[in-house]
């Protein structure tokens, strides 16, 4: 559970959701047991190096230096590759010279496609979905509107906003899993109100 209550999101923002990604997708269990070639769905150009500077590593042991040489590894990671992976990517945004803005919005989109051979058990829990819309929100985005009219995948694809960052990540849920998540995200967006007219 993400703790949205008594802290400073307007002053804490970057670090506050850090550590929510790091409690919601922890580095030594989660994935721990894919590896070598369960990380890529297809043998390309990428496929060795992937392999070769990807195994044996937890998602924290991925750096800054490692994902932006691998900027578009995403891409052709396999769906458990992707998701062992996403939360270094989720990190990585809130650096300034992020390279993997693209190709991590994009491979989300995809998710809901893919997870339909997938068992239900292996998807993105909500404290996940949530970590994945607050990684592409920053704190001049709140209130973030989580009622915006949804558009089709292929309008969001290539096209990262903070305004879409609730749509694409609820694509194609239940609606009361749709509900849950907004609950919450509803929620820190009172923080933000609430700081701000403490504040003046």
């Amino acid at each position: 559970m993400i703790v949205v209550k008594n802290r400073d999101w307007n002053r804490n923002y970057r670090e506050i959701v850090i550590d929510s990604i790091y409690d919601s997708f922890p580095p030594q269990s989660y994935f721990a047991d894919i590896d070598g070639e369960q990380l890529v769905h297809a043998r390309g150009d990428d496929y060795d190096e992937i392999i070769r500077d990807f195994s044996g590593k937890t998602w924290d042991q991925l750096d800054h230096r490692l994902i932006s040489i691998h900027h578009e590894a995403p891409v052709f990671m396999s769906y458990w590759g992707f998701l062992k992976f996403l939360p270094a990517c989720l990190v990585d945004l809130f650096d300034d010279d992020t390279q993997v803005i693209h190709s991590v919005w994009n491979r989300l989109l995809e998710l809901e496609n893919e997870s339909t051979v997938i068992p239900q058990s292996n998807e993105l829990n909500n404290d996940q979905r949530i970590c994945c819309i607050l990684a592409f929100v920053r704190v001049t985005d709140f209130p973030l509107d989580t009622r915006m009219p949804a558009r089709t995948p292929e309008e969001y694809y290539h096209n990262p906003s903070p305004e879409a960052a609730f749509n694409i990540v609820t694509l194609g849920l239940h609606h009361e899993r749709i509900a849950a998540i907004r609950t919450q995200i509803e929620a820190i967006n009172d923080s933000f109100v609430g700081e701000r007219w403490d504040s003046g």
